[in-house]
């Protein structure tokens, strides 16, 4: 498990349906979610160091027994953030390996995924039999950096979140009873998200609804500068840290909106997120994000780095409840439909079966 947690968990819960799989990922991860998950999908939970400590060797030689046990077809890498696995690629020569790209490029003040050397990421992609991305503007910068055929890059839409939903069905969570309308920030707290036009936006929106809320969540390295910006914002509740899920799942149940005002994006775990809970979005039309929102029609578009067409969107739409019933209605059709773990389990067969036969005409 070389990606996102949240992302490798609903990704490996799909292929299980179409596949015998085994999860390999950290301990600490695996282990307190394994009663929430797919008895199907088998995990290997592994201590897991953090990526300067020498540990790993003994992580790289645990990776490859449990593989050499397992003996699978093919190795799928769920993310290219990894830097010690990559001495595993010269004992899986014998086996195709898809990576899957989740950002092309890093995106701007990204410094903790800046922690992993590019050199590392670089490596891991070109040796990859075939490369799985969000949607076609990541495969389009894929193809360019990589100089790869468009044909060896599969797009696999990032599925929604569902086990958050079915997080908040077992523990009897609801929405809360005569809340305001209420718009939700979540994610990374980091420039690159727009903070500083949803920040100014938000005033616009605060003077002209008077009950009207805005929570912003999320851990990042931007969080003192933001707790310093909000300070004086109407009726702007700031949550700091890394929520456990519960709180999670509360918060969207909660919301309204979910906000996405990226000055840059390539996709969105955020927005899958918003999907499985059924809560619309207002997003900056960038990257794969706004290919999203187009094909789903889960939510509106503004232009990235606009403060006045953000604020007038989220206006409109707070005047508006049926428009908001009729974008919340798209994000669960959205969730049961094309980002759904059955969708994403058809899509995979493919690319899984496809990257099965060029290796072995490559190896003919």
């Amino acid at each position: 498990m070389t990606g996102p947690l949240d992302y490798a968990l609903e990704v490996a819960q799909a292929a299980a349906t179409i596949a015998d799989v085994l999860l390999i990922g950290p301990r600490a991860e695996l282990d307190p979610r394994r009663n929430e998950l797919d008895p199907a999908l088998a995990l290997a939970p592994l201590p897991w160091p953090r990526h300067r400590s020498l540990a790993n060797l003994l992580l790289v030689r645990g990776v490859l027994a449990r593989i050499a046990e397992f003996r699978p077809d093919l190795v799928h890498f769920l993310g290219d953030s990894t830097l010690w696995l990559n001495l595993a690629l010269p004992f899986l020569r014998d086996r195709p390996r898809i990576v899957t790209i989740h950002d092309v490029f890093l995106h701007p003040g990204d410094v903790q995924s800046r922690r992993v050397p590019r050199f590392s990421v670089h490596g891991l992609r070109r040796a990859a039999s075939m490369l799985i991305v969000h949607g076609p503007e990541q495969q389009r910068l894929a193809a360019a950096q990589l100089a790869r055929p468009i044909d060896e890059i599969r797009i696999l839409p990032h599925p929604a979140l569902a086990r958050f939903a079915e997080l908040a069905s077992r523990l009897a969570l609801v929405p809360a009873a005569q809340r305001p309308p209420t718009v939700l920030f979540f994610g990374r707290l980091m420039r690159y998200k727009g903070l500083t036009y949803l920040v100014e936006a938000w005033r616009r929106v605060a003077s002209l609804h008077p009950h009207a809320r805005l929570v912003i969540a999320g851990a990042g390295p931007d969080a003192a500068w933001l707790r310093e910006a909000t300070a004086q914002l109407p009726r702007c509740s700031l949550c700091e840290g890394h929520l456990p899920e519960p709180v999670v799942a509360q918060l969207f149940l909660d919301c309204d909106l979910v906000v996405l005002p990226y000055i840059e994006a390539s996709q969105s775990g955020v927005a899958a997120l918003a999907a499985a809970m059924g809560r619309p979005v207002v997003a900056s039309a960038v990257g794969d994000l706004a290919h999203l929102v187009r094909t789903t029609g889960m939510g509106k578009l503004v232009p990235p780095a606009d403060a006045g067409a953000l604020a007038a969107t989220l206006d409109a739409l707070l005047r508006d409840p049926n428009a908001r019933a009729a974008l919340a209605a798209a994000a669960r059709q959205a969730a049961s439909g094309p980002l759904s773990r059955a969708a994403v389990a058809a899509c995979l067969r493919t690319i899984y079966r496809d990257c099965l036969a060029r290796h072995a005409r490559l190896a003919a």
